[in-house]
């Protein structure tokens, strides 16, 4: 189990990192579209805007991805943190109790 999530966590890395390569990609056409539309004709401005529309999609798509991926895993790490409290109810209490310990006397020194 730990090693499909290690898994599904390295993916979910390459897709934020594909997905930040498509906006720096997406933020550079978008500077030579302002560079070209001073002296460009029309046809050329439709051309470059045509090609930053396609990468915006293609961007939108990986995002989209990564979005429903990051999903996925907080939801999966949602249920094995609920399995571990059902199964290990005075484990979780304890720590719990520890922490709040840690805490009020942290609170009450100051």
């Amino acid at each position: 189990m730990t090693t499909e999530l290690n898994t599904e966590h390295a993916a979910l890395i390459d897709m934020r990192a594909q997905v930040v390569r498509d906006l720096k990609g997406l933020v550079a056409d978008s500077e030579s579209l302002l560079k070209e539309v001073l002296d460009a004709s029309s046809e050329e401005f439709t051309a470059v805007r045509g090609r930053i529309d396609d990468r915006l999609g293609e961007a939108s798509v990986r995002l989209d991805k990564a979005r429903v991926a990051a999903g996925r895993r907080m939801g999966e790490a949602a249920d094995i943190t609920h399995e571990y409290v059902v199964h290990n109810p005075w484990k979780v209490l304890g720590a719990a109790a520890a922490v709040g310990v840690i805490i009020g006397s942290m609170l009450r020194s100051r």
